[in-house]
């Protein structure tokens, strides 16, 4: 009998503990050049996926980044301008832009290298993903850098 209270309590608190508590994240894209007459977009255009790396951390925050789409489609060049609150927002920034891969706008005849400048908001927090979302685009207005 002592052995299955034993087993029961012990059941009880791993059970416990293995809870896992859920986290709501965001990634905000801003396109700060060309704002209009772009001629490349990005092929895929879903949200960036949080960097998991960042989220295991709980960092946040934002970086602002250039670079140039070269005639075939591909970043290249890619430099951090700012990066907030430290280097790792950065670092994981460029490693999203560099796998983008880019296709013409429709309205583009002949593809050619464009400079572009962006920032990405990383945002953790609340109890859902809406405000997640909600609470990167507040971000998204503060200075980044």
């Amino acid at each position: 009998m002592k052995m299955l209270t034993l087993i029961a309590i012990t059941l009880a608190l791993f059970s416990t503990n293995s809870i896992a508590k859920k986290f709501y994240a965001d990634v905000q894209l801003t396109h700060i050049s060309p704002p209009s007459n772009a001629i490349w977009q990005r092929e895929n255009k879903n949200t960036p996926r949080y960097p998991i790396a960042l989220a295991r951390s709980g960092l946040k925050g934002c970086s602002v980044l250039s670079f140039t789409i070269s005639e075939k489609g591909e970043a290249e060049n890619i430099e951090v301008i700012s990066s907030v609150p430290n280097k790792h927002i950065g670092r994981h920034s460029r490693k999203l832009i560099n796998n983008w891969k880019w296709l013409p706008t429709p309205e583009t005849t002949k593809p050619a290298s464009e400079e572009r400048v962006l920032r990405l908001d990383f945002c953790m927090g609340g109890e859902s993903i809406e405000q997640s979302q909600s609470a990167c685009k507040q971000q998204t207005r503060l200075v980044c850098g």
